[in-house]
Order: structure tokens, then C-alpha cells, then sequence
């Protein structure tokens, strides 16, 4: 079920967001976005709440602000730059072999790409303002006449646990805060 995250305070406090599974009448969300709202909540008669329904209704009574959300610009395709801050050399053109990607999709919770052997895909466990956690990562298991950047690149991406983004780099490193893969972004 997806649902809205809302902190009931005058400003964001990170790690405090709470799951809002009511709708608010007259507020139609935009993915991508941070909204500060201003919201009339009046209680409903029990005698008329469903069974899975709310006691609470709440209705739009302004959009206060609204901002680009931090978090989605890591939302895109990235191409492999260097893995253990090693430069990853390009294959050659007549090699079946591939530049390792990532595509992250924020608004479907998945990532998908290729080691540069195989294709790979999974889910977005978590995702904050610098941290990054990957669900389980199902690949195809062709062999390719090199596996060494294949091998590392895959070893490195289970073990992601923060990122940052600077200079349309992506840069993600291990728990320790280790260089594990750095990415240039394409379109």
C-alpha cells in the first residue's frame, strides 16, 4: 500500500515521518515533492465511520509550500565511473561485455541495470536524505570472457548503505563510509 509520510511539526525533523493512510479532500500529491500543508481535521460521528475508515477527516485548507524533493534526484540512469575509486575502463566496442548502469526509479521503489555481463534488478528498501539500502538483487548468470568488473561492481552493490550526489556523480559507499562505486549520470 503506498501512503503518505507526514510530521505533524513546524519543521522536518529527520527520522520522524510517520505513515498517513487516510487522504486529505482537495490535496492531490505530486511525487517528487515536500509539501508543507495547512489542514482542517474535524471528527466524524461513529455512527457513519466504515469499518476501515477514518474517525478523522481531513480537508486541503492551503499548500503553504512546495519543494523539490532532495532524495529524487538520485531518480535516474547512471553509468559506472569507478568501482573502489578505481577508474572502470570502458570495453571495447567489438566485446559483448557492456558499461555497468543503474537505473534508479524513486517512484516505483526498484533499481535495474547491468554489471556489465549481466542484467540485474530489485528493490529500494530504504532511502533517506544520504542513506541507501537495496532488497534483494536477482541477476541472469551468463559468463562473459571477463567477469573481474561484473564480480567487483556486484560484490559493492550489497554492500550500499550511504550515498551523496555532487556534480551529476553519484557516489555510494559502504556502512564505514568505504568508497564502494561511483557513477556518471546519462540522458
Amino acid at each position: 500500500m503506498k501512503c503518505l509520510q507526514v510530521q505533524k511539526n513546524k519543521t522536518i525533523k529527520k527520522g520522524k515521518w510517520q505513515n498517513f493512510y487516510s487522504g486529505i479532500e482537495g490535496f492531490d500529491f505530486e511525487t517528487g515533492y515536500i509539501y508543507k500543508l495547512s489542514v482542517k481535521e474535524e471528527k466524524i460521528d461513529l455512527s457513519k465511520v466504515t469499518a476501515d475508515g477514518s474517525s478523522i477527516k481531513y480537508t486541503l485548507v492551503e499548500v503553504l509550500e512546495k519543494k523539490p524533493d532532495p532524495i529524487f534526484r538520485i531518480h535516474d540512469i547512471w553509468v559506472l565511473e569507478a568501482i573502489e575509486d578505481k577508474t572502470v575502463e570502458k570495453p571495447n566496442e567489438n566485446d559483448r561485455m557492456k558499461s555497468p548502469s543503474i537505473e534508479i526509479n524513486l517512484t516505483e521503489m526498484r533499481i535495474m541495470g547491468t554489471d556489465g555481463c549481466n542484467n540485474f534488478h530489485g528493490s529500494i528498501k530504504n532511502i533517506g536524505e544520504d542513506e541507501l539500502k537495496f532488497g534483494p538483487i536477482a541477476t541472469t548468470m551468463m559468463m562473459c570472457p571477463e567477469m573481474e568488473v561484473p564480480n567487483k561492481f556486484n560484490m559493492a552493490i550489497n554492500k550500499i548503505s550511504k550515498y551523496k550526489i555532487e556534480n551529476l556523480k553519484l557516489y555510494f559507499y559502504d556502512e564505514n563510509g568505504a568508497d564502494l562505486l561511483r557513477f556518471r549520470k546519462v540522458d
